[in-house]
């Protein structure tokens, strides 16, 4: 064999080394090496729900039948960020945040209630599952999991009367979006500190791409 084919060979199977140890190497770096326990999965995945379903629309009980005045909006808004602030931290609590956007969907809903149930007919409450779930990367203090929130919400009316709600009706829906979702334990609670779009969810269909 001549030289030069001999350090050809060398080079190849050198490179094949090199191709064989960086595989090994990067899959090692997306496995999860400590997995969390039942436990703090058990508040990632509550932190995550309370994170998506504290953004949805929804006026407090004590507003009920009430005019959303200027002072109260701002009650409103600091009501929801102090909520926020149980689950959330850092990049992910700026963007939920709430603002006038968040009051403007507001009134947008329960207009679309009032059309399609009845007038008056305003969200009172709102639920959420986890539809899925993938833990990617992580350990101790701090994890990367995807994951969509299925959403239940709850209607009514406000009788002014008898001060309750009536006409309660649930729906559920089948749709989300899937996130990426970084959580870290601040202070021994699990919080959401970073959020990234992904994937759309389905039930009984799976992660998608799409709009949901």
């Amino acid at each position: 064999m001549s030289r030069r084919r001999i350090v050809l060979v060398v080079l190849l199977v050198g490179l094949v080394v090199v191709a064989a140890v960086t595989a090994t190497f990067g899959a090692r770096h997306h496995t999860v090496p400590t997995p969390p326990s039942l436990e703090a999965e058990r508040q990632m995945r509550a932190a995550i729900i309370s994170y998506r379903v504290l953004q949805e629309p929804m006026r407090p009980a004590k507003f009920y039948g009430k005019q959303l005045t200027p002072i109260r909006c701002v009650s409103l808004m600091k009501g929801s960020d102090t909520q926020l602030r149980a689950v959330a931290d850092g990049e992910a609590w700026e963007q939920a945040r709430s603002g006038w956007d968040t009051l403007a969907g507001l009134i947008r809903e329960e207009q679309d209630l009032s059309r399609d149930f009845g007038v008056g007919t305003i969200p009172v409450s709102w639920k959420g599952e986890i539809g899925y779930w993938d833990l990617q990367r992580g350990g101790g203090d701090t994890y990367v999991v995807r994951a969509a929130v299925v959403e239940t919400r709850t209607s009514g009316r406000w009788d002014a009367a008898t001060a309750s709600l009536t006409h309660l009706t649930s729906v559920t829906y089948d749709e989300a979006s899937a996130y990426e979702f970084t959580l870290r334990r601040i202070d021994g609670v699990w919080k959401v500190i970073d959020v990234h779009g992904w994937m759309d969810y389905t039930r009984g269909v799976g992660i998608h791409t799409g709009g949901a």
